[in-house]
């Protein structure tokens, strides 16, 4: 090179700039210029970067840009498999933290407001990635689950080699955004409800009447994993006092909600009541869940069955009035007794198609309904038609039954009492009985058999005897005594009212004593049986002596 000469032309060079270099922020450094003289001698001079009469070293900067990136995924563990988040179960945070700048970053670590970030800090160059370094678990509330989700954000830290601190909200899934992690938790809001009746017997008579109760008693369970508020319970029934309450998950309330029934007859006719609760919660978004009532099982919905004992029962009273028709005081053939039943329903259901029967006479009347304690005594009548042998009997006897159909289709009966409805003594009408006989004695005197007028020993007199049943019941074994003659014929039966003139004869023979009396007189003895054993009897002419005079051409009896 001459003198003054320069050149920028002849000398380069090319240095590869390192990761250090760039962390150092510059590159500073200074070359040698050696040239010798024409004497021999070398010469020479360190680099300035600007001023030849300076030695400098040239600094080239190198910009920085330093910058941190974090990726925040949070993975539910289901821990006992139900497919579902549970309070307890967890949430596993994987955190990848990414050096998106161009200077190594040291002191790099991360925080998270939600949970304790186990590891680190580290140390990353530009464009090194680490998702293995940070964790943290996080532990699941029910409030987290009332929510449906777990938001949050962690934050990455890191310090340049200029000691500038860089920081990046953690994003989902993209390095350059900054979006909260969002993990869903499932939610399954569900209800349950049992609905339980218990009779109450205020009477103590261990059967339902109308006007007891029922006492509800409703239990009802948070099935689900959210919490419900706002419960409610409803029942077309009746008006549940009680409520609304809030249930956690699991909780089980059988004390807030009650309800009381009044039991009505035709409850008591269907032997049962059936029905359903239904039970409401709403979830913190607003979702409203239901179930109807079961009665033992929280999973099934059948309806509540309160059974009601049903005792299905009926009397009956059977009086019978004797019509004395003639007014005689006394029962005739073809008087009547007027029958009058009282039917009453002594049991706890409605009996339907309520009618009486009589093997003695036909029962007009029915069929009718009776609902229970009705008595019944105009509906059901009867005449029966006195016979003579009712009153040979003294007494008519005859039972009546009613009959009656339950709700559930079983028929009940009862035989008839002549006044005690729970017994079952036959109905007896008595008929008065007049047992009563009259015997006419009439003795005859024939011809003389010597052609004279007036009769001599050895002639004979016939005797008849009328016999009369006088009374109003039949009489056997009538007879007739007499102590002047052996009387024939008999014993016979007469009835009531009956004649008899032909039966009973008897023959004396005149003595010389009796021709000299001028006159026979006698009296015969009519008897007969009743039925019942009582014997009536009869003096000949009732009150009177018959007499027969002995008297020429003329017989006297009296």
């Amino acid at each position: 090179m001459a003198p003054a000469q320069s050149d920028n032309t002849s000398f380069t060079a090319s240095y590869a700039i390192t990761q250090a270099d760039i962390d150092a922020g510059e590159v500073v450094n200074q070359a040698t210029a050696e040239g010798t003289a024409p004497n021999g001698t070398m010469v020479s001079d360190l680099s300035d970067e600007s001023v030849l009469t300076e030695d400098d070293p040239t600094v080239t900067i190198l910009c920085q840009n330093a910058s941190i990136a974090i990726i925040k995924e949070g993975t539910f563990v289901d821990g006992n498999g139900n497919q579902c988040a549970d309070p307890g179960e967890t949430i596993e945070y994987e955190f990848t933290v990414v050096n998106t700048g161009n200077v190594t970053l040291s002191g790099v670590d991360v925080t998270d407001p939600l949970v304790t970030v186990a590891g680190g800090p580290i140390v990353l160059a530009p464009a090194q990635s680490d998702n293995t370094t940070f964790t943290a678990t996080y532990s699941i509330t029910q409030a987290d689950i009332d929510a449906g989700e777990v938001v949050n954000q962690a934050t990455a830290s890191g310090t340049s080699p200029a000691f500038m601190i860089v920081t990046d909200l953690s994003d989902e899934s993209v390095l350059t955004e900054d979006d909260p992690t969002v993990t869903i938790l499932c939610q399954n809001a569900s209800i349950a409800i049992i609905k339980e009746g218990t009779f109450i017997d205020d009477n103590g008579n261990q059967c339902a009447d109308p006007g007891e109760s029922i006492e509800y008693q409703f239990t009802v369970v948070n099935t689900g994993n959210v919490t419900l508020s706002n419960v409610v319970v409803t029942d077309p029934l009746v008006t549940v006092a009680g409520g609304p309450i809030v249930l956690v998950p699991a909780q089980s309330d059988n004390t807030s909600f009650t309800a009381t029934y009044t039991i009505t007859q035709a409850d008591i006719d269907a032997g049962e009541v059936v029905n359903q609760a239904t039970a409401e919660g709403t979830t913190s978004n607003g979702t409203i869940v239901s179930d109807l009532s079961d009665e033992s099982v929280l999973t099934e919905d059948d309806p509540t069955v309160t059974i009601l004992c049903q005792t299905a029962s009926i009397a009956i009273i059977k009086v019978g009035t004797f019509i004395d028709g003639n007014g005689n005081q006394c029962a005739d053939p073809d008087e009547t007794i007027e029958y009058e039943f009282t039917v009453v329903n002594t049991g706890n259901v409605t009996l339907s198609n309520v009618t009486v029967t009589d093997p003695l006479v036909t029962v007009t009347g029915g069929p009718i309904v009776l609902v229970p304690a009705q008595s019944d005594n105009t509906s059901f009548t009867a005449i029966y038609t006195i016979t003579q042998a009712d009153i040979d009997a003294g007494q008519v006897i005859n039972q009546a039954t009613a009959e009656g159909t339950a709700p559930n289709g079983t028929l009940v009966s009862d035989l008839s009492d002549e006044s005690v409805l729970t017994e079952d003594d036959p109905t007896v009408t008595i008929l008065c009985q007049n047992p009563a006989i009259a015997l006419i004695k009439e003795g005859e005197f024939p011809p003389t058999p010597n052609g004279g007028g007036c009769p001599v020993e050895g002639d004979v007199i016939e005797y008849t005897f009328t016999v009369v049943n006088t009374g109003n019941i039949s009489l056997n074994n009538v007879t007739v005594t007499d102590p002047l003659v052996t009387v024939v014929g008999g014993p016979i039966s007469l009835g009531a009212g009956q004649t008899d003139a032909t039966t009973f004869t008897a023959s004396y023979t005149i003595t010389q004593a009796d021709v000299d009396a001028g006159f026979v007189t006698n009296q015969a003895t009519a008897e007969g049986t009743t039925p019942g054993g009582v014997v009536v009897s009869d003096l000949s002419d009732d009150e009177a002596v018959s007499y027969t005079h002995l008297r020429a051409h003329e017989t006297d009896s009296y």
